[in-house]
């Protein structure tokens, strides 16, 4: 096998088709890093990553289309077929002389985070992950360029064949949308060839091992089939026709089997075991409240996400997998707003927006707007919105809360003495922490309510009466709790 990596290795860097790939490669991902991390100063290197992604229906097909293909039309694979190397072998040197090349780029990549970090502050986890994604996706591309170059003896129908298995498996996620926005049964076999989905999970910063086991099992099982290609063109003279090819099909069959069989493993695993969270703020992990919060419901709660299930927001997505795998009480499902417009008119008289939640108890119910979800700042000199937060678990621990809570604290905000009314960041404040709020004037009652839990006295213009005073007093004097603010 080592004899054979050397001999392709040279044959690349000979024929500069090595070179080549290794400068375009480059070219792009420096392109990219220049425009979105340089010039735009995004600390995130996974944009650089996602843009350049599409180089490989290009690149790969041209670099691997000659591996096989070309050996094939000028019979010179006679020579190493009958060398005393294993098919596999073969396959093996070939594949990792091509895995050599692309490596070369993505060490090169590494430095890219390096260097931004001389400048401000780099989610580093990101980065790298990113990067392990690229290396991942290119390889897989690699191997399935030399199972199809093993196929003919044209390198042209090698290429262009190459090109759209890899061109439909970046498009898969969207034709399957067009297909069905619901999903069906030809969506979900369909969904077996989108190589975008698990690149694009190892963008969002999580070491998602669903992703990993996706890429290695699809390439495994390309070389794989390229080995039972050059296994039947091998023994297509022999006497021994019939049987192996009846126990290359079944072995083909046994290997499709174990590929599809570890990824749904993977796929029914829980989040919190398969996505570990390596970004900067710890987006996608759950903290030590919530989880013990959550942990102690008894009752059901069902969140419904107004989105397509393909279309969401991957980072408000990646929480509510943590929240579905936490609990047996908590229930997920995705209403299409294209398909059911007037579901959330069940709850609420308001419009909302795409991926905003529902979360629904036997009690109560309460709306998290998808503005709600990421907190932002506006730049009044540029009138533009920056988001400067993501507070998905915040809201969505609250909205558990509220939902399940028997009794909601209540506080009451003085009115009839000129009081300021209460901000809107405030009041949003108390919302969250699920305290119901209202306006009260005192010569109204005899006494403060018996429900409140605190009395809020918001910058009076003019002075309580006395008889205020003595009922403001009387409920200081019983235990109760008063916020004044004088200025």
């Amino acid at each position: 096998m080592f004899a054979i990596y050397k001999r392709e290795l040279k044959a690349y860097f000979r024929s500069f088709i090595g070179l080549l790939f290794i400068a375009v490669t480059l070219f792009f991902i420096g392109l990219y890093y220049t425009v979105y991390n340089l010039l735009n100063g995004y600390p995130y290197f996974a944009y650089t990553m996602s843009s350049v992604i599409f180089l490989f229906m290009l690149s790969v097909p041209i670099l691997s289309m000659r591996i096989l293909a070309e050996e094939k039309r000028s019979k010179s694979d006679q020579l190493i077929l009958t060398a005393p190397v294993s098919v596999g072998g073969i396959v093996m040197g070939k594949f990792l002389a091509l895995v050599t090349i692309f490596l070369i780029p993505t060490l090169i990549s590494c430095i890219y985070p390096l260097l931004m970090s001389s400048y401000g502050s780099v989610p580093m986890g990101e980065a790298y992950i990113s990067i392990l994604g690229f290396f991942l996706f290119g390889v897989t591309s690699i191997a399935i360029g030399v199972f199809i170059s093993s196929l003919t003896e044209s390198q042209v129908i090698a290429a262009v064949l190459s090109f759209a298995t890899l061109f439909l498996g970046y498009m898969m996620s969207s034709i399957c949308s067009i297909i069905s926005s619901t999903g069906n049964l030809l969506t979900t076999v369909l969904g077996c060839f989108d190589m975008y989905t698990p690149f694009a999970n190892l963008l969002e910063g999580t070491l998602n091992i669903g992703s990993i086991v996706y890429f290695v099992s699809i390439t495994a099982l390309a070389l794989f089939l390229t080995v039972q290609s050059i296994q039947k063109r091998r023994y297509s003279v022999s006497v021994k026709n019939f049987s192996f090819s009846a126990y290359s099909t079944g072995m083909i069959a046994i290997a499709v089997a174990i590929v599809v069989a570890a990824n749904l493993v993977i796929g029914e695993m829980p989040s919190s075991w398969t996505a570990i969270d390596l970004t900067s703020e710890k987006l996608y992990s759950l903290t030590d409240q919530t989880i013990e919060f959550v942990n102690n419901m008894q009752e059901d709660v069902t969140i419904y996400a107004i989105v397509n299930e393909d279309s969401q927001d991957t980072t408000l997505g990646q929480t509510l997998r943590r929240y579905d795998d936490l609990s047996d009480h908590i229930t997920v499902e995705y209403v299409d707003p294209t398909v059911n417009p007037r579901f959330h008119t069940q709850y609420t008289d308001s419009a909302i927006s795409i991926n905003s939640l529902i979360v629904v108890s036997d009690k109560r119910n309460r709306v998290i707007d998808y503005s709600d979800i990421y907190e932002s700042s506006f730049d009044y000199s540029t009138y533009t919105s920056t988001t400067t937060g993501y507070d998905g678990e915040g809201q969505i621990t609250s909205a558990l809360d509220y939902v399940l809570s028997d009794d909601l604290p209540k506080v009451y905000m003085t009115e009839g003495h000129g009081e300021y009314t209460l901000s809107g960041s405030f009041t949003d404040a108390l919302t969250k922490e699920n305290v119901e709020y209202e306006t009260i004037n005192l010569m109204d009652y005899d006494a403060v309510p018996e429900d409140t839990a605190c009395v809020i006295i918001n910058g009076p213009q003019s002075d309580f009466s006395s008889d205020d005073t003595e009922k403001v007093i009387s409920y200081l004097e019983s235990g109760g709790k008063v916020i004044l603010i004088t200025g």
